[in-house]
């Protein structure tokens, strides 16, 4: 079976993804315990502006999420032949 450079690279790509997802559920238990302890409302919670407190975390999610969608972009564009070389 030959593996062509682009398909090392979705690999990557991939595990990537996985570690970012695990990293987000990660992210989202802490603060998810953190909001039902306070016994804060969600919208309230998870608004950085006003929750310094939690901030720096709820801002990582985020990134981390879009993180996701730009990976998964990529991996959907592999799958149509649509890419050649790194994801960035």
């Amino acid at each position: 079976m030959d593996i062509s450079e682009d398909d090392v690279t979705l690999i990557r790509v991939m595990k990537r993804y996985f570690e970012t997802k695990a990293e987000v559920g990660a992210l989202k238990a802490q603060l998810e315990a953190a909001r039902r302890a306070a016994g804060a409302e969600i919208a309230t919670f998870y608004d950085p502006r006003s929750n310094l407190e939690h901030a720096d975390v709820i801002v990582r999610q985020e990134q981390l999420k879009r993180d996701m969608l730009r990976l998964m972009d990529w991996a959907e564009a592999w799958g149509r032949g649509e890419t050649s070389g790194s994801a960035g």
